[in-house]
């Protein structure tokens, strides 16, 4: 199990600010939703109750028209 700094909480708002600096985008109110909406989406997908920093970096890279 990774370590908990390295998971993403969805429901706090920096930690959602975060992920979007991380990738080069704006940390607005649309695009914290955008990345939690994507967030069920992976974690649909994958079968994972959690996500780690790492999924959240590469869902966003491949979903990047979804967000301003």
């Amino acid at each position: 199990m990774a370590a908990d700094r390295d998971l993403v909480n969805f429901s706090e708002d920096h930690e959602l600010n975060y992920c979007l600096r991380s990738a080069g985008k704006r940390q607005t109110q649309a695009n914290r939703d955008a990345l939690v909406d994507l967030g069920k989406q992976v974690k649909q997908v994958s079968g994972k109750r959690v996500l780690t920093q790492d999924d959240v970096r590469g869902a966003i890279q491949n979903h990047g028209d979804l967000f301003e």
